[in-house]
């Protein structure tokens, strides 16, 4: 072989190991900003620990913030000292009237007002368009971060679901040959790959390289997931999906029930619980009748869901006392009702056909859902 060639061919690894082989990023971190660990990296927060956010809509304006007026009242800039630099990850973008806010990744960093405690993450999702600060854990360039009912998982480029068998052994050959790999598929590792931190490289019988994480070999479940989040394989064949972060624990009463939209939460009986208050999409507060002097009166198809006695605040689920002394469930910080036109699980007339935007039932992942007219 010619030294040309040799060169070519190391110049091609090289770039290939560079591309594949994931890179922890750096330290720097400007003063009044830290974070806290959770399994699919590191959230963003300020000094007194509430997390940060970034808004999708920034995008469409790069340098600057899309955030200004009202909106950010209700979502605070991250403001940076006047003669802040790039300091890493870092960057900053000026305002409307001439203010510095931090950026991370280009993309400028808010507070949500209606975060209720240090690490409250109320604001996640908030009309789609709102996202906590992540700095994920480093992948390689086929696997990416989701989401699913049991957290945050890993998947591939298409968004479906990686699993790991309890049977195969970290550093050994994969276990998974003949009639197992009928359903399950390795995930191949491309031939420059090379492993380092969480990530390496196992080398199958047949002489295949399959991505492994944390010394366990990664599947995917083809039989199964069609879509994205779709967990069909975990705890099958003693394959489990690999969960970075589990989902948020859900109050005791709290049932999963199937429905025409998509799986919701519901309440002991069933029936599908809907949140109410300062709705996140748009921030429009319902104003009530005016007949009611606190302005929190509701139509009486709305029923309060009322806390029993000795109920605890779980997570994003918490507690508001009432004038009559009596305690109603919220659902990041929004008071929780049921509707009396619901009779099944799994209905959710109360905003089936639209109407108040105010009120949004709560789906699965957490999101709310909104007058929408699914099924008729």
């Amino acid at each position: 072989m010619s030294a040309a060639r040799s060169s070519a061919i190391a110049t091609t690894l090289a770039i290939w190991v560079a591309i594949y082989s994931p890179v922890t990023p750096g330290a720097e971190w400007p003063a009044g900003l830290a974070s806290r660990t959770r399994g699919d990296g590191a959230v963003l927060t300020d000094a007194r620990g509430m997390t940060l956010y970034t808004f999708d809509k920034d995008e469409g304006v790069p340098g600057r913030s899309a955030c200004e007026g009202p909106c950010a009242q209700n979502w605070p800039p991250v403001i940076a000292p006047a003669d802040a630099q790039t300091l890493g990850e870092f960057s900053t973008v000026t305002r409307q009237d001439g203010a510095k806010q931090w950026a991370f990744r280009g993309k400028p960093l808010y507070r949500y007002t209606n975060d209720a405690f240090a690490g409250a993450a109320f604001g996640d999702g908030a009309d789609t368009v709102w996202r906590i600060a992540l700095r994920p854990i480093a992948t390689p360039p086929e696997i990416k971060i989701g989401r699913s009912t049991l957290g945050q998982i890993l998947v591939d480029a298409r968004g479906l679901t990686l699993y790991r068998s309890k049977s195969d052994a970290a550093g050994r050959v994969p276990k998974c040959v003949a009639r197992c790999l009928d359903d399950w598929a390795p995930v191949a590792a491309p031939w420059a790959a090379r492993g380092t931190g969480d990530w390496s490289v196992v080398t199958r019988v047949d002489g295949a390289v399959q991505w492994a994480f944390r010394g366990k070999p990664l599947y995917r479940h083809p039989k199964g997931d069609v879509v994205g989040g779709e967990v069909t394989g975990h705890g099958i064949d003693d394959f489990e999906a690999v969960v970075l972060e589990p989902a948020p624990t859900l109050p005791p009463w709290a049932t999963i029930q199937a429905s025409d939209a998509g799986e919701l939460i519901a309440d002991q009986r069933g029936l599908t619980v809907y949140a109410h208050g300062v709705n996140a999409r748009g921030q429009r507060a319902y104003r009530g009748p005016v007949t009611c002097p606190d302005g929190t009166c509701v139509d009486p198809q709305w029923q309060p869901f009322i806390a029993a006695n000795g109920s605890q605040a779980v997570g994003s689920w918490g507690l508001v006392k009432l004038a009559d002394g009596r305690q109603q469930w919220t659902y990041k910080g929004q008071k929780l009702y049921t509707n009396t036109l619901d009779r099944k699980p799994g209905e959710f007339k109360g905003i089936r056909f639209g109407g108040d935007r105010t009120w949004s039932a709560i789906m699965r992942s957490g999101d709310p859902m909104q007058g929408v007219s699914v099924g008729g």
